[in-house]
């Protein structure tokens, strides 16, 4: 007879362990060096294994490597070339995705890729943070009895080896996926104990994005949210009941967390738009690390810098490789000591681009965003416009195409939902 074990290894066939595979990139981007390393490994044995290429001549493909292309072009604007190839490396993913998805024959299923996705992303986080305590307690109930609260977050991405406001877009990003999962679960005939484990795995991303704590992914994760469930209600005919269900757990988690640290509240009233008369003059705050740190205050004195420098090179920009260390010199000529100190680069993916490609840069960049949505909009996907729309509130006050894990972020969700695009149009 045949064990249980074996039973159940039996029960997946080749597709779910690729859609395993798959699902276990996407959870582990945060974590910059495995995610290399296991998108190589994986991507060389997949292209072994199925080589059936079906190329497609769609415009959104072009849009969706404008980021490569735009390196590609400036790549002569720069004094190190060995820099700028490095650069270009982390943009490898841009053409890595579109084998793996995009240009194969054979058709993806987005809903497995959720499913596995959330549950293997959900589960890491959880363990994590489990171990977290385990070697942290003392400083974990020092933040409960509201000692230090604004360093919970950080605490916590830098022990996962991650920065805080990346992290928690993508912990937003699951927390969505995962009500999304809750949602369409619940609207089913069959339920068995999946919504159990659909709803386990919704209260654990929103307690983990709550701890990180980070302002754009909570704010967005609350609007979208809401509005779904509202869309939900009133036109897929969900019944009082079952949203009165869905909204307690949501309630429950998001009180009690409030109560337990007030100081999010706070962060969100009182630090976003603390000092904002005091643009241009940081330094004559007393500790600004303490109250305008990540304040709006500091970034648009940090833009307004940007937005000087680019008036003098607007057509080519300043280069990838050599564009942060002028703007560090900027700080210094402009006696801007506090950002010099912390060396703050632009936090704004346009003005990002802007600062080192010209107008060009930021052309390109509004259509990549435009081909996004247009997707979105498109196959009519939930999940893909609340990621569009997530990720481009966060490229508004971060640079997120700069990093290896916002860089992925972007290149896998985009590959897969484009993917479904062209099988749609195709029909």
């Amino acid at each position: 007879m045949t064990s249980k074990l074996e039973k159940f290894f039996k029960s997946y066939t080749k597709e779910d362990l690729f859609y395993i595979m798959v699902a276990l990139y996407a959870s582990t981007i945060i974590f910059n060096e495995f995610s290399k390393f296991f998108l190589w490994g994986f991507g060389a044995i997949f292209l072994i294994f199925y080589s059936k290429i079906c190329i497609y001549r769609s415009k959104v493909i072009w849009a969706f490597i404008i980021p490569v292309v735009l390196h590609v072009l400036f790549f002569w604007n720069n004094e190190s070339f060995i820099q700028s190839i490095k650069q270009l490396e982390k943009f490898t993913v841009f053409l890595v995705f579109p084998l793996i998805f995009i240009f194969q024959q054979r058709p993806i299923n987005i809903r497995k890729i959720l499913t596995y996705y959330s549950s293997i992303f959900s589960t890491i986080l959880f363990l994590f943070f489990m171990y977290y305590l385990y070697i942290n307690f003392i400083d974990f109930k020092g933040y409960v009895l509201g000692k230090d609260v604004w360093k919970m977050g950080y605490a916590f991405s830098n022990f996962l080896g991650t920065h805080a406001p990346r992290f928690n877009m993508h912990v937003s990003f699951l927390s969505f996926v995962n009500l999304y999962l809750v949602m369409n679960t619940a609207l089913g005939k069959n339920k068995d104990s999946s919504l159990f484990v659909r709803v386990v795995c919704l209260g654990s991303s929103l307690f983990v994005m709550l701890i990180i704590n980070t302002r754009v992914a909570i704010a967005i994760f609350a609007v979208c949210a809401i509005s779904y469930i509202g869309y939900i209600f009133f036109v897929k005919g969900f019944t009082v009941k079952k949203m009165f269900f869905i909204s307690a757990i949501l309630g429950i988690i998001s009180t009690v967390f409030l109560f337990t640290f007030p100081y999010t509240l706070e962060k969100f009233q009182k630090k976003t738009f603390n000092k904002m008369d005091m643009i241009g003059k940081l330094d004559q705050i007393d500790q600004p690390e303490e109250k305008i740190y990540n304040s709006l205050v500091t970034r648009l004195t940090v833009w307004s810098v940007v937005l000087d420098m680019s008036t003098k090179k607007p057509i080519k920009g300043y280069g990838y490789t050599n564009c942060y260390a002028l703007l560090f010199q900027k700080y210094k000529d402009s006696n801007q000591q506090f950002l010099l100190k912390h060396k703050f680069k632009v936090h704004n993916q346009f003005l990002d681009y802007l600062l080192k490609f010209g107008y060009a840069g930021v052309l390109l960049l509004i259509i990549f965003f435009a081909n996004k949505f247009y997707i979105a909009i498109k196959i009519r996907s939930t999940v893909f416009l609340y990621f569009c729309i997530l990720f481009l509130a966060a490229n508004l006050f971060d640079d997120l195409l700069r990093i290896y894990d916002g860089i992925a972020f972007s290149a896998f969700w985009t590959s897969v939902f484009i993917k479904s695009y062209l099988e749609k149009r195709n029909k």
